[in-house]
């Protein structure tokens, strides 16, 4: 049994993981063995510490494993098969979401994600759009995947209610290699190369160099009337990095670019017969949507950032600074079909002659978003060793700059065009940060961490007439806001090691996601009025696990949690509909504060490396129960929206030796059930569906060749859907990967 000083500093070094910038080079990661799921390392002060020796529920997606997957590109792909963790896929990586422990989500809005974003030790949420889902840059040439589950706001500060997220690049290390890997995708003729190159010019001195390249035209959602899929990808990511370590410095400058076309927001049509205004009903093709409106969708990043360790002796120094400018935007068909197929649908009896129908409503939305960040820590230990301490502070500025487009058909009582909406936010904070852990026993452990944070948010937005740049909308559209909240945030975690190589703990902690301001307020018909500003949600959380590996080869982690919620920060929308005559366009979101809530769950993982025939097997298997409800407001009593009652995953991969060659196979499950839609009584369920991809291959040393297989056995389902629309998962995709490293 391990004495509980390595105990207390693998929670030190989780703690502060996210903070500090260290790993090791993922260049030829997929050809090296994966460690045991318990045996994986965290590195910080760098050192390597154990996972399964830190008492919080956590998890490390190294880049082997990911390699084993064939590597991802989006989010949903990066985080499958966590415990309690959710992607909230709305068909653009734009306003998609990861959400855990029932945390809420802040769906099709500007608000801030309910988890805690961060690239290389900075946060990179936030902003009008963009800002709760990771970009294609940030999961290219990945060194590992953090993933931190329950509250975090103690350490990592703003909106980690449900957990953080952090993405460790790969590095520049001292030895010369690299790889070039390249697929095909069959069915959406899709071909994406990415490369690195490492280059060690001395022992000291070491550059990292890569580019991530994709280009599909084709795709299953198709728009006929622009002759354009839905989900076209092109572009090209840049990165370069150089890293100095000497003496005792290590700093690594890092500078990237993206220019993409990135997959946009689709939408089905679909209004039962006998609805309002369409006596026969509406319903589009599954994958084909009539929009006169072009879809496209777009994310350019540039981004720089240093980062920097110095061991004075008698501490560490880390230092992480961030500029990063985001520009996100959409195009979006507000009626979803253009003027041939209204007058077929209404000569078809399917569309009312009256039915109030605009086919030239159309929307824009697009952000421009810069972040300046600033963190500093002092790390070290005291009395004997017995003691570890952790001290920072971190300042941030961003600035939004948002507009919403809106177009129509101009009439002689209506003759504008359309409107603007546009808005600037501002958004200062600093925070001040701590943890101290101290070995009671050498059995016994206890670590608190303490967080005061300062915001100080404004806003000014105006709505103009496209043609006399007139203001428009009266005085609810002219808003001047402002919001300065603070917040003090806790964990405090007891520890204690058990026998069978076994660690016990329990949590308590508080999170805080801060209150802003919807930058979209809607259409001037709406019939229900779009809040300019929400106020702040905070939580507190319980939790009680024991992880460890009771067995060779065998890692085991169970946990269960309860949060409490004030002022839940929940999704509704403006009431908008095709089928409503006031306002017969697609609805706006926006967020509200919901009232306090509760959320609960149980989550369980085991995962083993076994020796099968002359070839190795390792298995993991993840599950998770949760739940929730409002419980005060006009909203009690109903359920938590986003959260499944079930989630479950498991992945087998195999390797063995046949003719001379490493022959390898790749199996992985995902399935979700039960849970709703939105925060409505008349919500619609959320689908229930089971997901396997597959991947074979061969690996020849330095070359790999593979087949792979995403959504086997062609599970299309409903991800997001209202009374009127309905969004689709991808069908089966097939393809080839060649990889070549050195």
């Amino acid at each position: 049994m391990m004495s509980m000083t390595s105990h207390k500093r693998a929670a030190f070094a989780c703690a502060s993981a996210i903070s500090l910038l260290a790993g090791e080079a993922a260049a030829q990661a997929e050809r090296q063995e994966p460690a045991e799921v318990g045996e994986v390392v965290v590195t910080a002060r760098r050192r390597e510490e154990r996972l399964i020796d830190v008492p919080v529920a956590a998890s490390v997606v190294s880049a082997a494993a990911l390699a084993e997957r064939g590597g991802a590109i989006s989010t949903g792909e990066l985080l499958a098969g966590q415990p309690s963790v959710r992607f909230n896929n709305l068909t653009s990586s734009i306003t998609s979401e990861v959400s855990m422990r029932a945390s809420s989500t802040a769906r099709a809005t500007n608000g801030d994600p309910s988890v805690g974003l961060y690239r290389n030790g900075a946060y990179i949420g936030g902003g009008a759009i963009g800002g709760r889902n990771f970009s294609r840059l940030d999961m290219f040439d990945i060194g590992r995947v953090e993933v931190l589950r329950g509250t975090q706001g103690a350490l990592y500060g703003r909106n980690a209610v449900g957990g953080a997220v952090n993405i460790v690049s790969a590095r520049p290390e001292f030895s010369n290699g690299g790889y070039v890997d390249a697929k095909y995708g069959v069915e959406t003729q899709r071909a994406q190369v990415q490369a690195a190159v490492n280059l060690a010019a001395s022992d000291e001195l070491a550059f990292r160099f890569g580019a991530d390249y994709v280009h599909q035209d084709d795709g299953f959602f198709y728009n006929p009337v622009n002759d354009v899929h839905f989900d076209q990808e092109k572009g090209l990511g840049l990165r370069a990095q150089a890293r100095l370590a000497k003496g005792p410095a290590d700093v690594t400058l890092l500078v990237e670019h993206q220019q993409l076309t990135t997959p946009t927001i689709t939408y089905q049509i679909a209004i039962p017969a006998g609805s309002a205004g369409f006596p026969r009903g509406y319903i589009q093709d599954q994958f084909a949507y009539p929009w006169n409106t072009p879809p496209l969708a777009k994310q350019n990043i540039s981004a720089a950032m240093l980062s920097a360790q110095v061991d004075l002796g008698w501490a560490e120094f880390s230092s992480t600074s961030l500029v990063r400018v985001r520009e996100s935007m959409y195009a979006l068909d507000s009626d979803g079909v253009n003027p041939q197929e209204l007058a077929r649908a209404r000569a078809a009896g399917q569309v009312a002659p009256a039915t109030p129908i605009d086919p030239n409503g159309a929307s824009v939305t697009a952000d421009r978003t810069k972040t300046l960040s600033q963190d500093v820590r002092l790390s070290g230990q005291a009395l004997e060793g017995r003691l570890d301490w952790l001290a920072g502070a971190e300042v941030m500025s961003q600035e939004s700059r948002y507009s919403v487009t809106l177009g129509r058909t101009p009439t002689a009582a209506a003759p504008s065009v359309g409107t603007v909406e546009a808005a600037v936010q501002n958004y200062e904070s600093w925070a001040a940060y701590g943890a101290l852990t101290y070995d009671l026993t050498d059995d016994l452990s206890l670590t608190g961490e303490l967080r005061y944070t300062s915001d100080d948010k404004t806003l000014t937005s105006r709505l103009r007439d496209r043609i006399t740049n007139q203001l428009a909308g009266g005085a609810a559209r002219i808003v001047d806001g402002t919001s300065s909240p603070e917040n003090l945030s806790y964990n405090a975690t007891l520890a204690y090691s058990l026998p069978l190589n076994l660690l016990a703990y329990g949590k308590v902690g508080t999170s805080y996601r801060a209150g802003g301001f919807n930058r979209n307020l809607g259409d001037l018909r709406q019939p229900v009025v779009v809040p300019v500003a929400y106020d702040d949600e905070t939580s507190r959380s319980y939790e009680l696990g024991v992880k460890g590996a009771p067995l060779s080869g065998v890692y085991v982690a169970l946990a269960g949690y309860r949060t409490e919620m004030t002022d839940m920060i929940a999704q509704l929308d403006n009431g908008c509909r095709v089928t409503n005559p006031v306002c017969p366009v697609a609805a706006t979101s926006f967020l509200t504060n919901a009232g306090d809530a509760r959320s609960w769950g149980v989550e369980a993982e085991i995962s083993g490396r076994y020796d099968l025939g002359d070839g190795q097997l390792r298995l993991s298997l993840n599950g998770s129960r949760q739940g929730g409800e409002v419980t005060s407001g006009r909203y009690a009593g109903l359920s938590l929206p986003q959260t499944p009652g079930w989630l479950a995953s498991a992945e087998a991969n195999y390797r063995v030796p046949v003719a001379g060659v490493e022959a390898f196979g790749n199996i992985a499950y995902n399935a979700q059930w039960g849970g709703v839609q939105e925060l409505s009584a008349a919500t619609p369920k959320l689908s229930d569906f089971q997901v396997v991809n597959a991947r074979l291959g061969v690996d020849l040393g330095r070359i790999q060749v593979a087949a792979y297989v995403e959504n086997l056995f062609d599970t299309v389902f409903i991800v997001a859907q209202d009374a009127t629309v309905r969004r689709y998962s991808r069908p089966r995709l097939s393809g080839l990967q060649l990889r070549y490293s050195w």
